[in-house]
C-alpha cells in the first residue's frame, strides 16, 4: 500500500509516555524501599530507647533497695521524687519538647501494694504487668501493650532483694511508661513519608516526561528530515554530525540503508533497461522477418528458412526468460538446493566431454585435474556453472589456446575449483561489473546469439546458494582464472 505524508499510522503508545511511567515507578520503588528503611530505622531506634530507658529506671531502683532498706516516707519519698524526675528529664528522641511520663510502684512479697507514683490521670484497669518468677532477683521483664486503641504503653516487672532490719525481704518492682506522644509523632512521621513519596513519584514522572520529550526532539527533526526524502532524493545523506551519539548511530544506519536502495534501485532501472534492449533485437527480428515473408509470394524452402530463423529467435527468448526465472528463484532467501557430497572427476568427466567437440572444432584443449576431491554441493547446480564458465571461456578463447579445470582442498576444508584459460583476457576496470546481468565485456558482441549476458549472474547466484564466493581475475591479451569456492559442509 503506498504511504504519504498524510497516512494515519495506527493508535501506538507514546515513546516519552513509556519513559516517563518508567522512570516514575522506578522513583516511586526507590523512594518505597528508602522510606520503608528509614520508618523501620525511627521505629527500632525508638524501641530500643524505651526498652533501655525502663530497663534502666528499674536497675536502678533495684540498686537502692539492694543496698538499704526503704520504708514508709522515704521509699514514698523515692518514688514520688522519680517520678518527677523522669518527668523533667526524660525526653522523646524524635520530639525533645515531650517528656516521658515514668510510672513506678512496688509490691512486696504478699502482693500487697507498698507505694506508687502520683498520675495525673488514672491508668487503664486492664494493664497486665509481665509475671517474672520471684527466685529471679536479675532478670527483668519488658512488654508493650495497647489496653486502648489510641494508648500505648511499656511494662517492666523486676524482683529486687532489699534489708527490713536482720532479715531480708523481697519487693516486685513494676514500671510503666507512656509511649502515645512517641506513637503520634511516629503517625505523623508516616504521613509526611507518605507525601514526600506521593510528591516525589509525581515530580518524577512531570519532570521524566519533560527530559524524554528534550531527549526525543532529534530524534523528531530526523523525522522530518526522513519524510522529505522520496525516490529522486535517495542519494542524499543526513548530516550526522548534528545528532547527538545515540541519534547518529540510526541517522548512519539509515544513510547505509538509502545508499544500498539507491544502489537497488539503479541496477533495478539499469537491468530494466538491458532486458528491454535485449527483448527488443529478437522482437524486430521476429517482425523483420514476417514482413519481409508477406511482403509478397515465397517458395516452401523461402518460408522454411523464415520459421527456421524465427524459432532460432524464438529460442533466445525462451532461455532468456528461462535464465530470469531461474535468478529470481535464486535470490529467493527461502530457496533451498539439493546437496550430497560426490566426487568431482565425474563432473569434470561429464562436462569436459560435453564440450570436448565444440573445443576442437575451435582448436581449443580442455584438461582437468580432481585431485580426488570430494565436494558437498547440489549437482545439478554445479554442472551449470561449470557449462556457464566453459561456454563462456570458450567463446573468448583463441586457436591453439587451453582451458584447465582443477580442484583443490583449502586449509578449513573448503574446496576450490579453479577455471584457467587462455583467452581475450578482461579490462580490469570492468571486472567489478562482470557479474551484472546483461554484462559484456566486449561491446562488439553486444548482441550475441549464443549468449544472454545472464551467465556470470547465474555463477553468481548458485554460488550465494551454496554460501560460498566467485572471484575472478584476468590481463588483457593472457586469459582469466575463475575461483570458486564451495564452504565445507557443516559437522552435525
Amino acid at each position: 500500500m503506498p504511504l504519504n505524508k498524510d497516512h494515519k499510522l495506527p493508535s501506538l503508545q507514546s515513546l516519552a509516555k513509556k519513559l516517563a511511567i518508567l522512570y516514575s515507578t522506578t522513583t516511586f520503588s526507590v523512594l518505597l524501599i528508602a522510606s520503608g528503611l528509614l520508618y523501620w530505622s525511627v521505629l527500632d531506634h525508638l524501641q530500643k530507647e524505651h526498652q533501655s530507658l525502663l530497663s534502666a529506671k528499674i536497675f536502678e531502683l533495684r540498686q537502692y533497695f539492694k543496698d538499704s532498706s526503704l520504708l514508709g516516707e522515704t521509699l514514698y519519698s523515692l518514688i514520688d521524687t522519680e517520678h518527677h524526675h523522669s518527668q523533667a528529664t526524660h525526653s522523646s528522641a524524635i520530639h525533645p519538647g515531650i517528656p516521658h511520663h515514668i510510672f513506678l510502684r512496688i509490691f512486696d512479697e504478699q502482693g500487697n501494694l507498698l507505694i506508687e507514683s502520683s498520675t495525673p490521670q488514672p491508668l487503664p484497669k486492664s494493664l497486665s504487668f509481665p509475671i517474672v518468677d520471684p527466685q529471679d532477683t536479675h532478670s527483668i521483664s519488658i512488654i508493650k501493650v495497647n489496653p486502648e486503641s489510641d494508648q500505648l504503653f511499656l511494662l517492666g516487672s523486676a524482683w529486687a532483694s532489699t534489708v527490713s532490719g536482720k532479715h531480708p525481704r523481697k519487693v516486685l518492682i513494676q514500671a510503666l511508661l507512656k509511649l502515645s506522644p512517641d506513637e503520634s509523632l511516629l503517625t505523623d512521621f508516616r504521613h509526611t513519608l507518605i507525601a514526600v513519596l506521593i510528591f516525589g513519584v509525581l515530580a518524577s514522572a512531570l519532570t521524566g516526561f519533560w527530559v524524554t520529550r528534550r531527549g526525543l526532539r532529534p530524534l523528531r527533526q530526523i523525522t522530518k528530515t526522513i519524510q522529505n526524502i522520496n525516490v529522486q532524493q535517495l542519494n542524499e545523506q543526513l548530516n550526522l554530525e548534528q545528532w547527538p551519539k545515540e541519534i547518529a548511530l540510526l541517522a548512519n544506519a539509515f544513510n547505509q540503508m538509502l545508499t544500498r536502495l539507491d544502489q537497488s534501485f539503479a541496477r533495478l532501472s539499469q537491468f530494466s533497461a538491458d532486458l528491454a534492449h535485449e527483448l527488443r533485437t529478437p522482437v524486430n527480428n521476429l517482425m523483420g522477418t514476417a514482413e519481409v515473408a508477406l511482403s509478397r509470394e515465397r517458395s516452401p524452402e523461402e518460408y522454411r528458412e523464415i520459421l527456421e530463423s524465427n524459432i532460432e529467435e524464438c529460442g533466445r527468448i525462451a532461455r532468456m526468460i528461462d535464465e530470469l526465472l531461474f535468478l529470481a528463484r535464486a535470490e529467493n532467501p527461502k530457496t533451498e538446493i539439493n546437496r550430497n557430497i560426490f566426487p568431482i572427476e565425474n563432473e569434470f568427466k561429464v562436462i569436459t566431454e560435453f564440450y570436448g567437440m565444440l573445443a576442437s572444432e575451435q582448436q581449443v584443449e580442455i584438461c582437468y585435474q580432481s585431485n580426488q576431491i570430494e565436494l558437498y554441493a547440489d549437482p545439478s547446480l554445479l554442472r551449470r556453472v561449470l557449462s556457464n564458465l566453459l561456454s563462456n571461456a570458450l567463446r573468448y578463447s583463441k586457436a591453439n589456446g587451453s582451458i584447465t579445470l582443477t580442484a583443490t582442498y583449502l586449509a578449513d576444508k573448503a574446496v576450490k575449483i579453479t577455471i584457467t584459460d587462455t583467452g581475450e583476457g578482461i579490462d580490469e576496470a570492468l571486472l567489478p561489473h562482470i557479474f551484472d546481468r546483461f554484462f559484456r565485456a566486449d561491446k562488439s558482441r553486444q548482441y550475441d546469439r549464443q549468449g544472454s549476458g545472464l551467465g556470470l549472474a547465474i555463477v553468481k547466484s548458485i554460488m550465494d546458494l551454496h554460501g560460498g564466493q566467485v572471484l575472478i581475475s584476468s590481463k588483457m591479451g593472457q586469459g582469466s582464472q575463475v575461483n570458486l569456492i564451495f564452504p565445507a559442509p557443516k559437522s552435525k
